[in-house]
């Protein structure tokens, strides 16, 4: 259960093994620096700085994960970064878990927007949001890829599988997947990519057509973390 507490604006948390939150302590692991990440709060989001010697990966809510290192300013409102080791049991990741509540996440706008000095339409309209069942097939069939906190390995799943659980046919599927992965084209994808790549999911969180879980159950915090 992840554990931490809250930080104020300007305020600044060193993370690591001899650090003010431990991490390789609870699970053991020599490969985390005594200093492995510092972490300050901005009102933008975080200023990190990447200490940790075998380095670190940041995994944004929703886009593809990225290696990291030395100064980095994150500004998107869920954000993990792991802490690489060398020598982890299997499936054991050590994790940095940063929530800046008061950013928003970009919201998908079908309408157009407008010159108000002509009245004429600016750009074109955005592709209609979404249909519920458009938008379940696409949280189930790459559901590793949107959970939060992360879920490793993250791996879409397979179209046959998401059927039966749909309990509606393959081609059904595809179906809700293609007008999904349509208005990510429509949006500005560079190109066509196949329904069980994440490059188009990616492309729609960044635009707004998904948005993370609310469900903040697991937030457990240490008093001597608070930062009121």
């Amino acid at each position: 259960m992840p554990v931490g507490g809250r930080l104020q604006v300007g305020r600044t948390l060193t993370v690591g093994r001899e650090a003010r939150l431990p991490l390789g302590v609870e699970i053991p692991n020599t490969r985390v620096s005594r200093e492995a990440l510092i972490v300050t709060a901005t009102e933008f989001g975080w200023d990190l700085d990447v200490r940790n010697r075998n380095g670190a990966t940041l995994h944004a809510w929703g886009q593809p994960p990225q290696p990291i290192a030395g100064q980095v300013r994150v500004t998107w409102p869920r954000a993990a970064v792991r802490i690489l080791t060398r020598d982890l049991p299997a499936e054991t990741y050590h994790w940095v878990l940063l929530e800046a509540d008061m950013l928003p996440f970009p919201t998908a706008d079908p309408h157009p927007s407008r010159d108000t000095t002509t009245g004429m339409t600016a750009s074109p309209p955005s592709p209609l949001p979404m249909t519920p069942p458009q938008e379940e097939a696409v949280r189930l069939v790459f559901a590793d890829l949107l959970a939060w906190p992360p879920s490793l390995p993250a791996k879409p799943l397979q179209l046959k599988q998401a059927a039966r659980l749909l309990s509606i046919s393959e081609q059904g599927v595809r179906d809700r997947l293609g007008w999904v992965h349509d208005r990510a084209l429509r949006l500005g994808l560079h190109q066509e990519v196949g329904l069980t790549a994440p490059e188009y999911l990616y492309f729609l969180v960044s635009a707004g057509y998904l948005t993370p879980p609310t469900v903040q159950s697991y937030r457990v915090q240490r008093p001597w973390l608070d930062e009121h």
